[in-house]
């Protein structure tokens, strides 16, 4: 009614109201222009109707028919944010704030539209601040956070207490009320004395439970535990020797890094050198702490360069990137914020080169205060041929003073075994541990060392397994791939289930045509960044159903595995860059009743209950050659068996010990009768494939192909295809063998894999086949 609008006017201030001489008359001035008031009134009746729109939505129930009042909650500072997102243009070319808002609520209220009752008052305390420090290089101290450590220090120590204190009303309900009265009445320290004595000192002050934390590191040995409570040196070096331990106690250590050191995970970086090795230590580092292992940067050195150069990695083009990232990073061209890291981790740092050492170096730079842990065994570093030198990682000891650990606890390997890698270890020159191993197990294994006369040594190593106890997980372990391919042969042909881990042969797993129908079935369906779990399980689905005869499935079915594990939120870009940083031979998985057959340099970071170690006509003149056949020697862990043929019995005639026996063969042996030869890219004629991309594509990995010569052929609608020819060089390989009485009988497809010529368009399938060849008299 009128009444209640000249009320409101004279509330908002919009009229002054006064008393007329004249009796039951009111004098009313205007306190504002009329077009004003109308200007006000238009926005005002139209904030109105938004409001009461709004509140009939968050009506929680509604009877229509009723005049039952419903109660409806709200903010101020929502209705506000909602009024300003809304669609609708604001036709009064007024800025409407929070006060139009309860200006409006308050108009309603008086014309009985809506009842307000109750309510609360939030202040939001606002803040001035002022940035001192322009420098962005500049990161926390100790300092800046000096002010306020002992008041969070005080606020861990009331969580344990009042841990403490519900542990004692579930055991004991007046120690409980005793607890609490001490607590108010002694002094703090003398209170601290009486409840949290000896070791239990120290757990008041840790940001973990004592059940956390005792799960988290209390299984660790001495040495372990030395390592993870460092949180002091700036620079640390642990020489980790074989089965001691090195990926339990990285993992353990990044988890100390978040958990007790507070270090955030975006300043925290661990480095690789491969992305298997990255892979293993986020699967274990979920297993241990959860979900905020996923927000902690595992990455290989080209993974890492490959970001802060704003490109997809592979290992294709992975040759200079390490330097050309290291080179931005030292010229300023790299934003500050990715490079900004408190800790870094290096993983077989023995294994660094010159670009790697000089990566970490910048990083050093451009971070003062950054500490660096470097775990290595310098006796396993295999990579020379590559340019891995031992000496970067020393150079952290001789010339960044670091802090050095030996972990010379062998878990692993049973104590004879330890003593042999011992003294073998002692052949080899500047090395960085003084201690030797120690084998924790005690009781010994098996170790013979079996000297032959003949040069051929397949057959008697094949014999030796076909003599002992194949339910082990076993593997034989030789120098080159020719003869890993020799002992496969022998194998399967004494019916012994062998499996070969082995290389890529020059393609890139991205290329497997496995792989890529996996990939474009995900692509046939996606529509975001995002692969949902309906098109991922679908893509599985297809793949298991089109290629299910494929000796090639295990492998793809590992690394599948591998990425949901390690990425619970699948992005399409991560699984492309996953796949082009993996190899083929990243995702072997050992078997029992499997004979894995391996060059020493696969084998490394492997480990097998029996080892076969073949080394034939090798010589150990270089502390490269004797580091690999170290590596060898420490991949097993209960038997080992080392078959040699030439001067290797003078330096380990000098091991004579108690639990190795020494064995000497004078039989002569043929060459093996059969052979395998894997095809690669140089030993098929490349433009061969390039109409035949359908029928390539209709092949799987293990099917029978017919070798006539110089072709091979597969058999599809009653008709003989040619599927390969091989290169010239190739046959002339194949005559060589002919003359020593080797003939093709069979062949197979091994991959099946894309390929693109330097000069091509588009992509070409091809076949990497492999081929049997039996001696004959």
């Amino acid at each position: 009614n009128l009444r209640t609008i000249l009320y409101y006017w004279t509330i908002k201030g919009y009229i002054q109201k006064g008393a007329s001489s004249f009796g039951k008359k009111t004098d009313i001035v205007p306190s504002v222009k009329i077009s004003s008031l109308q200007k006000n009134f238009d926005c005002r009746i139209d904030i109105c109707k938004f409001l009461v729109n709004e509140l009939y939505k968050e009506a929680t129930e509604l009877r229509e028919g009723t005049s039952e009042e419903i109660s409806v909650q709200f903010s101020l500072l929502g209705l506000f944010n909602a009024y300003q997102e809304r669609p609708q243009m604001n036709m009064f070319n007024t800025k409407v704030t929070s006060d139009d808002i309860e200006d409006s609520l308050l108009y309603l209220s008086k014309i009985g539209a809506v009842s307000l009752e109750g309510g609360f008052l939030v202040i939001y305390s606002a803040m001035e601040l002022k940035r001192l420090i322009t420098d962005n290089r500049i990161q926390y101290k100790v300092d800046d956070y000096r002010m306020l450590s002992e008041f969070y220090k005080q606020k861990i120590q009331q969580i344990h207490i009042v841990g403490e204190y519900a542990n004692l009303m579930v055991r004991d309900y007046e120690a409980a009320l005793k607890f609490v009265r001490n607590y108010f009445q002694m002094d703090f320290k003398q209170f601290i004395a009486k409840y949290f004595k000896g070791e239990r000192g120290k757990e008041i002050n840790r940001n973990i439970t004592p059940d956390k934390y005792n799960r988290l590191f209390n299984s660790l040995s001495e040495i372990q535990s030395k390592i993870i409570n460092d949180d002091e040196s700036k620079y640390i070096v642990t020489a980790a020797g074989p089965g001691s331990g090195k990926t339990r106690v990285l993992v353990h250590k990044l988890a100390a890094l978040v958990l007790l050191e507070d270090v955030k995970h975006e300043q925290l970086l661990m480095l690789t050198f491969s992305r298997a090795a990255a892979t293993e230590f986020k699967k274990k580092l979920l297993d241990l702490i959860g979900n905020a292992a996923n927000f902690i940067e595992i990455k290989t050195f080209h993974s890492f360069c490959f970001d802060l150069l704003g490109k997809v990695g592979s290992l294709e083009h992975s040759e200079n990137v390490v330097r050309d990232a290291s080179l931005m990073i030292a010229s300023g061209e790299v934003e500050i914020g990715r490079i900004a890291k408190s800790v870094v981790v290096i993983d077989e740092a023995q294994d660094m080169d010159e670009n790697e050492f000089f990566l970490i170096q910048t990083l050093m730079k451009r971070n003062e205060d950054m500490r660096v842990i470097a775990v290595g065994d310098d006796d396993q570093n295999i990579y020379e041929f590559r340019g891995s030198n031992s000496k970067y990682l020393k150079s952290f000891v001789t010339d960044k003073g670091a802090r050095m650990y030996e972990m010379t606890e062998n878990y692993r390997s049973r104590p004879n075994i330890v003593t042999l890698a011992n003294a073998f270890a002692t052949t080899i020159t500047n090395r960085l541990k003084a201690d030797p191993i120690k084998a924790v197990q005690t009781e010994n294994g098996v170790v013979q060392l079996i000297h032959h006369a003949s040069p051929n040594l397949e057959e008697p190593v094949v014999n030796h397994i076909l003599s002992t106890d194949k339910s082990a997980q076993a593997c034989v372990l030789t120098c080159t791939n020719d003869e890993a391919l020799r002992v496969v042969g022998l194998l399967t042909k004494h019916g012994v289930r062998a499996r070969l881990i082995q290389a890529n042969d020059g393609f890139r797993l991205y290329n497997l045509s496995e792989i890529r129908f996996f990939i474009k079935e995900i692509d046939r369906k996606l529509k975001s960044p995002v692969i949902s779990d309906d098109i991922w399980n679908d893509a599985i689905d297809r793949l298991k159903a089109i290629y299910a005869n494929s000796n090639c499935l295990d492998i793809c079915f590992n690394l599948i595995s591998d990425f949901e594990t390690t990425n619970p939120v699948k992005y399409r870009t991560d699984l492309e860059e996953f796949i082009k940083e993996s190899d083929y031979d990243d995702f072997f998985r050992t078997e029992e009743k499997v004979v894995f057959v391996s060059t020493i340099h696969k084998s490394k970071g492997r480990e097998f209950d029996v080892v076969y170690m073949m080394l034939s006509n090798m010589t150990l003149d270089t502390n490269e050659k004797r580091r690999q056949v170290y590596v060898g020697l420490t991949r097993a862990k209960n038997e080992l068996y080392i078959h040699y043929n030439n001067n290797l019995f003078g330096i380990f005639g000098s091991f004579r010990m108690p639990g190795v026996e020494w064995i000497n063969d004078d039989c002569e042996y043929p060459e093996p009768e059969e052979l395998v030869l894997q095809l690669s890219y140089k030993d098929v004629v490349l433009n061969f494939f390039k109409d035949k991309k359908e029928l390539i594509l209709s092949l799987r990995s293990g099917a029978e192909l017919c070798f006539d010569g110089e072709f091979m052929s597969t058999q599809t609608d009653n008709k003989t295809k040619r599927v390969v020819k091989v290169s010239k060089a190739f046959l002339d390989r194949i005559k060589e063998l002919q003359k020593k009485g080797y003939h093709p009988y069979k062949a197979t497809v091994r991959f099946t894999v894309a390929w693109q010529g330097k000069e091509d368009d588009t992509e070409t399938a091809i076949v990497l086949p492999d081929l049997y060849l039996k001696r004959t008299e």
